[in-house]
């Protein structure tokens, strides 16, 4: 389309036969089709239109940051915190729609249709059930964390007050890995529909997203995002309904065909065991939700709000779901009939609807403003969120008010600038061995399985006996049951390198096995179900186990001094933060 001289939508049928439903100039056909479903004016219209509203929305943010601190009698040297946490001052339903807002990524558009086409009702419910799981989770945890640290940020605060350093420093490389890669995939997704919708440029999507959402959050924090995105849920939610009730009058299905797609599969259930795990894993650490548990102004609010939020993402979930069963069984019909095009990639089920008969140019758009929306609520959310690792620590530098805002705001430019940069090489790598056009998204993979490896030595520090020895014990207990498997399995030592990757960057020979689908990646193939679920067990069991030889030391110190007085007691967990905070260490005596 970049070789067409005239400033209409190129009108260019895309479509490679090495990768399929990856789209590269070929025959011309006639509009609308994939790079020509909006002329170019539409789609910069759109695109530029929302951000520009996104941004004064936010920028709505300061004196409304303003007024909340005068309101609860805060001084403005305050302000800063308040930037990066919104501490204390949303209620329920501020909470659900930053929630919904947050969660709703473009990933709706291609991965729940995709579990649909592989995995059935028994995926489709597995993913709404997974999505939800992570902010139930977090209504349970939540009063602790608030209570252990009321001034923390986000989690990394917390474990580095629980654990120490040395602990924060690798929990928070694993999380802002994750959410850098979140960042960039809803960058490159933007760049693809472009591509897709009007056949521009990657960049021509991806710039601008990144520089809108970044110049706001830059001015407006945390509370810039949270303004925006009660914006976004409710436009997001709406035009959700709208698309997918158009979904629906459409289709054209047999019973046939629909018992067919929505019977229980082996790999439907497979499935769901891998998602509720992985997703769980996922959400639970998405530090974005945990900007919202301090900036809820109390427990209860905190509780309906994630209730709320989580149910509202856990429903569009389970819409796009049904909507990929439906497809798939319009699209069965249509390959009897030999009419249409069959879906050759299962992750672009949903968007089946831009080429069927019924399908309005009005209905294209709003899939478009509807992509745009999601993409944007979720890039100005993981930047905020990324910042917020240092929130405390600026608090404890005791900078001045406009140096910490500074700062805050160089790190959001030093986030974007190589999120933008990955997303733009990424949106055009079809070539390498490895294209990262049709396979960045399974970078994820290696995110899940880190952040799976940190449930259960984080949250167990809840209670006092885990140490700080038997949390790093638990993570890396993870991580080394993920290498050996892969060892095992492919019988080499890289093969255990390439299994933190599940299998999706390897060079070993690799194939699907049985009823799975896929040889790689974290939901669809063969070993997921076993690997998500056996890493918790791994990583109780090593995290409790070295925590329990720890304190049985500690004590038989303690009983070795009470005998010989005058003597030392050896060098222990009990000298360490593992028996309390890392701020207030000391040593305690027990009566014997």
């Amino acid at each position: 389309s970049s070789d067409l001289s005239s400033g209409e939508c190129g009108k260019v049928r895309f479509q490679r036969a090495d990768l399929p439903g990856v789209m590269t100039a070929g025959s011309a056909v006639e509009c609308p089709a994939y790079s020509c479903y909006l002329t170019e004016a539409e789609g910069d219209g759109i695109t530029f239109g929302l951000l520009s509203a996104f941004a004064v929305v936010g920028a709505l943010a300061v004196p409304y940051m303003m007024w909340t601190l005068k309101r609860q009698g805060l001084e403005k040297s305050k302000a800063a915190d308040f930037w990066y946490s919104a501490r204390d001052s949303q209620g329920w339903f501020s909470i659900a729609l930053s929630i919904c807002a947050t969660s709703a990524g473009a990933w709706l558009l291609y991965t729940p249709g995709e579990a649909a086409y592989l995995g059935g009702w028994w995926a489709v419910i597995g993913y709404s059930i997974a999505i939800y799981l992570g902010p139930l989770a977090m209504c349970f945890l939540a009063p602790k964390f608030r209570e252990q640290l009321p001034d923390s940020g986000n989690i990394t605060d917390w474990v580095g007050w629980r654990y120490g350093r040395l602990t924060q420093a690798v929990v928070t490389l694993a999380l802002v890995y994750y959410m850098f890669i979140y960042l960039v995939s809803q960058l490159k997704t933007m760049g693809d529909l472009v591509s897709m919708f009007y056949g521009k440029e990657p960049e021509w999507g991806i710039v601008p997203i990144a520089l809108f959402t970044m110049a706001y959050t830059m001015i407006g924090g945390l509370p810039a995002s949270i303004v925006t995105d009660w914006v976004q849920a409710v436009a997001i939610f709406i035009f959700v309904v709208i698309v997918i009730v158009n979904l629906f009058t459409q289709v054209d299905i047999t019973a046939d065909d629909w018992a067919e797609v929505s019977k229980g599969k082996d790999a439907g259930f497979d499935a769901f065991v891998s998602l509720c795990f992985s997703v769980f894993g996922a959400e639970v650490f998405n530090l974005a939700f945990w900007q919202r548990l301090y900036a809820a102004k109390d427990v209860r609010q905190l509780r309906i709000g994630f209730v709320v939020g989580g149910g509202m993402i856990s429903f569009l979930t389970f819409l796009f779901g049904v909507g990929g069963l439906l497809l798939k069984a319009n699209d069965m019909r249509q390959q009897r009939e030999g009419v249409g095009s069959p879906i050759v990639v299962p992750a672009f089920t949903f968007f089946e609807i831009l080429d069927m008969p019924g399908t309005t140019k009005g209905i294209r758009m709003l899939v478009f403003i509807l992509a745009v929306s999601m993409i944007a609520s979720c890039a100005d959310s993981f930047q905020t969120a990324i910042t917020s690792v240092i929130s405390r620590e600026v608090v404890r530098w005791q900078l001045p008010s406009w140096k910490s805002l500074l700062l805050g705001e160089l790190l959001v430019v030093a986030v974007n600038i190589p999120a933008m940069l990955f997303a733009i090489h990424s949106a055009k790598d079809f070539t390498s061995d490895k294209p990262l056009a049709v396979k960045l998204t399974d970078l994820f993979g290696m995110a899940d399985i880190l952040t799976i490896t940190l449930v259960v030595p984080l949250f167990a520090g809840l209670q006092p006996f885990v140490t700080t020895r038997g949390c790093l014990a638990g993570i890396f207990s993870g991580v080394l049951f993920v290498l050996i498997w892969g060892w095992v399995e492919f019988g080499t030592f890289m093969g255990g390198l390439e299994m933190m990757t599940l299998m999706c960057f390897s060079n070993s020979e690799v194939k699907a096995q049985g009823y799975s689908p896929y040889a790689c990646g974290p939901w669809y193939a063969w070993r997921s179900a076993i690997m998500f679920s056996m890493c918790p067990l791994v990583t109780a069991v090593f995290t409790y186990g070295v925590s329990y030889l720890e304190r049985t030391y500690e004590m038989l110190s303690k009983i070795y001094t009470k005998l010989e007085p005058g003597t030392e007691p050896a060098d222990s967990a009990c000298k360490t933060e593992q028996d309390g905070p890392a701020e207030k260490q000391e040593v305690r005596e027990v009566d014997l």
